[in-house]
């Protein structure tokens, strides 16, 4: 069953679809390591979609590390999506600390909010 809080289901800014390999990293909720290599497939100026092997718990807090230009930061799990049929979870994360060019990606400004 996936956990969808408001905040992540509502669309705050753009997502670009993109494919960036990563390094996962924490512990899980059990209190084990978690180390893997993983990839997005949805990027943004807040966070990400991840697709990892492992389900991880909504609050839990993770590391990324762009293997592309190597650069590290600290994320928080905010939505689970379905196991997909290949075996992996869907992720989405949310940036504790601005992500400026992490991505390697140009987002454009937040517009303002309509209302």
């Amino acid at each position: 069953m996936s956990e969808a809080p408001g905040s992540y289901g509502r669309r705050r800014n753009g997502r670009v679809l993109m494919r960036v390999p990563v390094e996962l990293r924490g512990i899980t909720p059990e209190g084990s390591a978690l180390e893997e290599s993983a990839h997005t497939s949805v990027v943004g100026p807040l966070g990400a979609m991840v697709r990892t092997s492992r389900q991880l718990q909504i609050g839990t807090e993770v590391v990324l590390t762009n293997r592309f230009s190597q650069q590290t930061t600290r994320f928080r799990v905010v939505w689970i999506g379905e196991l997909q049929i290949d075996g992996l979870w869907e992720i989405g994360l949310e940036s504790l600390a601005p992500l400026d060019d992490f991505w390697g990606v140009r987002f454009p400004p937040q517009s303002a909010q309509r209302v």
